[in-house]
């Protein structure tokens, strides 16, 4: 099970085929106020996802291979401890909205914490920008062979715009078209957006299991 994990270029599919199923199960099984609690901020869904990114961003450092690009794995753990803390609304404790919205910079914030903020930012557009520049050509040519580690890349970040597409559908809805949203389907979208969030945590450890699996297969 473990080596056609390591070296299924489904595998991923499978993540988001059971987080998907976790996400209908929940919504059928409990009240919509219990689903909104249960996948909630503070919820368990939520940290194990947050738990997760972090234990990625220490193991990046223990499964990376001989040949890995130093920055590039540097690069790929900012990243990961930004998707944690995200998970775990720091930037909301830190700024109390968001260090994405340009109007926080325009307001009462001491400008140290502005200028804190800010630079945590740029770092992580800086990794980021790393990694696309570095490894978008390789991920290419990889889906078109249909490398695993490829393709769980290419799932990432499907799942990742279907995830933030989701965060945004009820506020869109209410705010934009004027729709009044039931507690209902806002509890079906709470839970599929928390449990593909869960989803992409658990794509980025399978690609860690490939990556890994591709030098002690070669």
């Amino acid at each position: 099970m473990q080596r056609w994990v390591a070296h299924s270029a489904g595998a991923a599919l499978w993540v988001v085929g059971a987080c998907a199923l976790a996400a209908w199960v929940t919504w059928l099984a409990l009240a919509p106020a219990a689903v909104e609690h249960f996948m909630g901020e503070t919820g368990p869904v939520e940290r194990v996802t947050a738990a997760t990114y972090a234990l990625c961003a220490l193991a990046i450092w223990r499964l990376h291979l001989p040949s890995d690009d130093r920055r590039s794995v540097l690069a790929a753990s900012v990243v990961m401890l930004a998707f944690c803390a995200r998970e775990l609304d720091w930037h909301r404790t830190f700024t109390g909205s968001s260090v994405l919205r340009l109007s926080w910079y325009a307001g009462p914030a001491s400008p140290g914490a502005k200028a804190l903020a800010a630079g945590a930012v740029l770092v992580v557009i800086a990794a980021l920008a790393w990694l696309v520049l570095r490894h978008a050509g390789d991920v290419v040519s990889g889906w078109r062979r249909r490398r695993p580690t490829a393709v769980t890349i290419l799932v990432f970040i499907a799942l990742l715009v279907v995830a933030k597409t989701l965060d945004r559908s009820v506020s869109m809805l209410i705010e934009d078209v004027g729709v009044d949203v039931s507690l209902k389907w806002k509890a079906l979208r709470s839970a599929f957006e928390e449990w593909f969030e869960l989803g992409l945590s658990m794509l980025v450890g399978l690609w860690l299991l490939q990556h890994r699996a591709d030098a002690d297969g070669a």
